[in-house]
């Protein structure tokens, strides 16, 4: 049996739409799953989310019949690229790769003004995109835990981010990271002429595509299914090396 895929959606993404929004990538592997972020991920702070996806990931796994604890592949898109990252890091030896999609790394001014105005209009915070604001105390623990899994992310962004300004903060400037670039051939050179080598791309993605239209790009299908084969090359070795007598 080849390994389980894990998908986490974003901010909001729940029911249906987080079914339409992942259909199309998920029908690619029969042992793939979805998981959705608890209190449609707004108000629930993130570390507190991490137990609603641990328990969400043991499900799905034992409706495959497989261990809680087997191995695993996570994919998480925009607040799910956060999640899975943060679940990486503290199940190393469960996670053999991370796929992060369109992942606010270093925040999002839009969450922070985002929660600034519910505080102003209602009194009350929101815990999630708060700790989405740039600068958080969660995204500083996220900066500054990764560097052990960084050779098994992979991180994908688009120059169309959008609810992401400016893009490269979706850029994971961790060595060993595998950083993958969606942009045209001109905007990848405006890319180089304005950020230099700060912001080094391991992959270009010749394309337009938006931050909610990435999950249903032909082109970031193919980067997770490729590690997805890849893992399981490496799993499928692993295994028969053990069993050598």
């Amino acid at each position: 049996m080849s390994i389980a895929v894990v998908f986490v959606a974003g901010t909001a993404v729940r029911g249906v739409a987080a079914r339409v929004l992942m259909r199309g990538v998920m029908e690619r592997h029969p042992n793939a799953f979805l998981v959705t972020l608890d209190r449609w991920g707004v108000t629930i702070p993130l570390d507190e989310s991490q137990v609603f996806i641990a328990d969400r990931i043991s499900a799905g796994l034992l409706r495959q019949g497989r261990d809680p604890g087997e191995p695993i592949v996570l994919v998480g898109h925009s607040q799910g690229g956060l999640a899975v990252l943060r679940y990486a890091i503290d199940h190393s030896e469960q996670v053999e790769h991370v796929v992060a999609v369109g992942t606010p790394w270093q925040g999002a001014r839009l969450a922070g003004l985002t929660t600034d105005v519910a505080h102003a209009l209602t009194g009350r915070d929101v815990p999630a995109l708060r700790d989405m604001r740039p600068g958080s105390p969660f995204l500083r623990h996220l900066w500054n835990d990764i560097e052990p899994i960084a050779t098994r992310v992979t991180n994908v962004y688009s120059t169309h981010e959008v609810l992401i300004s400016p893009y490269v903060n979706a850029h994971i400037d961790i060595p060993g990271v595998t950083n993958v670039l969606i942009a045209s051939q001109a905007e990848y050179e405006r890319h180089l002429r304005t950020y230099r080598d700060q912001y080094s791309v391991d992959v270009l993605l010749d394309a337009r595509v938006s931050h909610l239209g990435e999950m249903n790009s032909p082109l970031v299908r193919s980067v997770i299914w490729q590690v997805v084969d890849k893992v399981d090359e490496r799993l499928l070795d692993r295994r028969e090396r053990n069993a050598s007598p």
